[in-house]
């Protein structure tokens, strides 16, 4: 136990435990349990009983629910092929454009994250069909890696995006707020990777397709309006305040369970299993994520850093805030899960940015859309991995091609900073209550 008058030195300890704890290989979700019980051992001040309650605080939350059910919602989607009927739906609305299957990869990743929310989820299950497509057309591998890893990021900022429900959980924000506001980014992030596919395929020797027929577009649009269904039922549910998102979550799995058994007749109790056992393995690993970071995030308040921030920092204006917060969040994005980086980073920002003047919705936003390019940025790169490994090439061999797209993407992020109308307009048009 620390003597009293050492007591200052806490906040230190905080943050320079769990930086040697992520430095030695621990994972995330360890370190930050051992960092909390570290500190709790050496304060006097604090007590287990402490970490216990926070721990099951931080995971009991009707809201949370819908994260393993939007997953589950997802994996159903790939096990029931119908990320290959939005294939094909796209192939044949492009097919025809020079670079068609770059084009493809990128449509695809945007109507998929409408349907599961989850980055990781479209790169396995678009990059499984699409980078072996590619790459048999003449495309270099890094690239079709590149673009798949890419364009599944748009996961994280299309509704319904996971990572914004858990970000309107910790930061008390309006998710259908988030919803909202994340839509127009999303298209503009995915017209900027098309166009940046338009510029980058015309140096290699691809296929290019007839145009499809109106009874070939007529035939594929019915599979795409079926599974275009599920963000529509999703956003507008809890836009008109019918359901929660939890609520919403539950009839996206329905949903898929419907398309998959009944309709498309590709669902099977082995791929149910199979889809169900996916779905507890990964959301175990973020969810425990979320209860490491719960503890950790009240030692912050605690300790009282927020304030102290606040009183040695005095960014007034918002714009210069945001900058300064989305390379943090980069940074930090790079090398841990967007989930605990979340639980650690929003309430350290969370005031400053308030007390500057920026709205709620801009900053969540913005702040999960930092953290979810964090997935094509080693060592963490997550989609990165799960693409490169489909590829079967090294991950840094994809990295100058991934760097390009990163860099749109940071130009989109500075729009929105400069510009809050990209983020608020449809919030406000839609749903006015929500903002």
């Amino acid at each position: 136990m620390m003597p009293m008058d050492w007591l200052y030195l806490m906040p230190w300890l905080l943050f320079g435990v769990l930086g040697v704890l992520i430095v030695i290989g621990i994972p995330i979700a360890m370190a930050l349990v051992l960092t909390a019980t570290t500190l709790i051992l050496l304060d006097p001040r604090l007590t287990y009983w402490i970490m216990f309650q926070r721990m099951y605080n931080g995971m009991d939350s009707f809201v949370l629910l819908a994260v393993p059910l939007f997953l589950l919602a997802g994996n159903l989607m790939n096990a029931a092929r119908i990320t290959d009927r939005l294939i094909t739906l796209c192939m044949r609305l492009v097919g025809h454009f020079r670079g068609a299957l770059a084009h493809v990869n990128v449509l695809v990743s945007m109507l998929f994250a409408g349907v599961s929310g989850s980055s990781t989820a479209d790169s396995a299950g678009v990059g499984t069909v699409l980078i072996p497509a590619m790459k048999r057309e003449g495309y270099p591998v890094s690239f079709a890696v590149a673009v798949t890893a890419a364009s599944s990021v748009m996961g994280t900022i299309i509704p319904p995006s996971i990572n914004m429900i858990v970000w309107g959980a910790l930061t008390n924000t309006s998710i259908a707020g988030l919803f909202l506001g994340g839509i127009l980014p999303g298209v503009m992030i995915g017209v900027a990777q098309l166009l940046l596919n338009t510029r980058y395929v015309r140096r290699y020797d691809v296929p290019v397709r007839k145009r499809a027929t109106l009874k070939e577009l007529a035939s594929s649009g019915k599979d795409g309006l079926l599974a275009a269904g599920i963000p529509i039922v999703i956003i507008g549910g809890i836009t008109l305040g019918i359901v929660t998102p939890t609520e919403a979550a539950v009839i996206a799995v329905v949903y898929a369970l419907a398309l998959g058994f009944v309709v498309y007749r590709e669902l099977d109790l082995t791929k149910l299993l199979n889809a169900s056992t996916d779905t507890v393995r990964l959301c175990s690993l973020s969810l425990f994520s979320l209860v490491g970071a719960a503890i950790f995030g009240y030692l912050i308040s605690f300790y009282q850093i927020p304030p102290k921030l606040m009183a040695g920092v005095s960014i007034t204006d918002p714009t210069v805030l945001l900058i300064v917060m989305t390379i943090v969040l980069l940074v930090i994005g790079t090398f841990m899960d967007a989930l605990p980086a979340m639980a650690i980073m929003a309430p350290i920002f969370y005031p400053l940015a308030m007390s500057a003047g920026v709205h709620p919705v801009q900053f969540g936003v913005i702040g999960v859309m930092a953290l979810g390019l964090g997935l094509i940025t080693p060592p963490y790169g997550l989609c990165l991995m799960i693409s490169a490994k489909i590829g079967g090439i090294p991950l840094l061999k994809a990295m100058a091609t991934t760097m390009l797209y990163l860099g749109v993407m940071l130009a989109v992020i500075l729009l929105m900073i400069l510009f809050p109308e990209f983020v608020l307009t449809i919030p406000r048009l839609i749903a006015s209550d929500f903002v």
